[in-house]
């Protein structure tokens, strides 16, 4: 589900000929095991619609307060259905549980409509800037709300 909600949200976004990253299933298998983090999962009838990875802060900057929303995605055919909407929710649900007073989620500058989706749900810039080389160095922009 990643692969097919990222190349539907993302490609566009990457310069023409840039590979898109592949899957490391590693990384998914660390984030699980991981007990500063928790994966959430939003289903129906046995089908995967989305799903978060969040928990402690990844960023230097960040206070012990600040949890993270690591990973967010829904099902490319179910966005605008409200299941974002109620995976957020919960996602926010669970950095309170661990004690959090506030949470960040980084997200490419030039992605309109999942940075819309954080805008509505509470999340603002804060400034934060940073590129990866494995996305081709587009501008991410870390967002930020007040739990």
């Amino acid at each position: 589900m990643w692969d097919e909600s990222a190349r539907a949200a993302f490609t566009h976004l990457l310069p023409a000929g840039h590979e898109f990253p592949a899957q490391d299933s590693e990384r998914w298998y660390a984030l699980i095991e991981d007990p500063a983090v928790s994966m959430l999962m939003a289903e129906e009838d046995g089908q995967l619609l989305g799903f978060s990875a969040c928990g402690e802060s990844r960023d230097d900057d960040s206070a012990p307060s600040v949890g993270e929303v690591r990973s967010f995605f829904v099902a490319a055919g179910r966005w605008g259905e409200g299941v974002g909407q109620a995976l957020m929710g919960a996602a926010l649900d669970s950095l309170r549980a661990r004690g959090c007073t506030e949470a960040t989620v980084w997200s490419f500058a030039a992605n309109e409509r999942a940075n819309s989706f954080y805008e509505r749900a509470g999340f603002t810039r804060d400034g934060a800037e940073r590129t990866e080389d494995v996305w081709a160095h587009l501008l991410e922009v870390r967002y930020r709300r007040s739990l």
